[in-house]
């Protein structure tokens, strides 16, 4: 029996009870559009977890007592560690204009107060292609064991909350998306059920006549497809529809803007897809096999 011949039965079959076949899509698009939505937060949270780790960098603090004879030869062996992109020296002087500039209104509060008071620094910045947590904070022990050294900072707990919280909803989207993926397979396979049901005497008399098994089941599996396919289709269409809304807003906000949202990479926008049409598939023949006993 050829793919023609299956794809008109199975378009007849649709048209014949197009009410409960179209509910069936839509609550497969539902079931994908929640999963959709999840994978999409899921995605610029670690873009924006790894983008702010990107632009993480160590503080290194010096003691009150290094001698400005010294600050050259820590800055060529800072600039010459693993990892390490730029190096810049902040003197107590500049620090104390930096404090000045974030204050403002109100740095008459530093009247009096000697620059010295602050410590001089130097900022590392980490290269990009290199980047790891692990990394850094390994980096940073070995800084603060130097005896020129009174405190390296690098913001541990933010980067710390955000992985594990990137990580917390990765398990979330996952979970989700396996019992969804379940249920649109689930709704998919009972409409099946129940056209097989209403239909019994017709497929009994097709196999009295000498219908194959392919003949009899291949309309189910080809309507199953269909349903796999437009329900997640149109759920993908409704979050990128969603995706480009946001970036209109990004692009009009002052407060998003450089945000760069992004949509699901294309692989996954495919194995979505895919899934939901294999499970659908796989649900009716299994559906097909244990009520006409094929």
């Amino acid at each position: 029996m050829t793919l023609p011949v299956l794809c008109r039965r199975a378009f007849y079959d649709l048209r014949q009870d197009l009410c409960a076949q179209f509910m069936t899509t839509i609550v497969v698009s539902l079931s994908i559009l929640i999963f959709a939505f999840f994978t999409l937060l899921y995605f610029n949270l670690q873009r924006f977890v790894e983008r702010f780790g990107t632009e993480l960098g160590l503080t290194v603090f010096l003691t009150e007592d290094t001698p400005k004879d010294r600050i050259p030869g820590l800055y060529q062996d800072l600039a010459g560690l693993p990892g390490v992109e730029k190096v810049t020296y902040i003197s107590s002087e500049e620090a104390f204009k930096r404090l000045e500039n974030f204050l403002k209104d109100e740095k008459e509060v530093l009247e009096g107060v000697d620059p010295k008071f602050l410590p001089p620094s130097f900022e590392i910045q980490i290269n990009r292609a290199i980047f790891q947590l692990e990394r850094i904070k390994q980096l940073a022990g070995e800084i603060d064991k130097w005896p020129e050294v009174s405190k390296v900072q690098y913001g541990q707990e933010w980067i710390d909350r955000l992985y594990i919280f990137s990580g917390f909803v990765r398990i979330i989207v996952v979970i989700t998306g396996i019992l969804l993926l379940f249920t649109a397979a689930f709704v998919v396979t009972n409409t099946i059920k129940l056209t097989v049901y209403a239909r019994q005497e017709e497929l009994e008399i097709m196999r009295l006549v000498g219908a194959t098994n392919m003949f009899i089941q291949g309309p189910f599996l080809v309507e199953a497809f269909l349903q796999g396919l437009l329900g997640s289709s149109l759920a993908l269409g409704i979050v990128f529809a969603f995706y480009r809304f946001l970036q209109g807003i990004e692009a009009k906000s002052e407060l998003l803007r450089g945000v760069n949202i992004c949509f699901i990479p294309w692989h996954y926008t495919v194995a979505i897809i895919s899934s939901s049409v294999l499970l659908c598939v796989l649900g009716t023949a299994l559906a097909m096999r244990r009520f006409l006993r094929l």
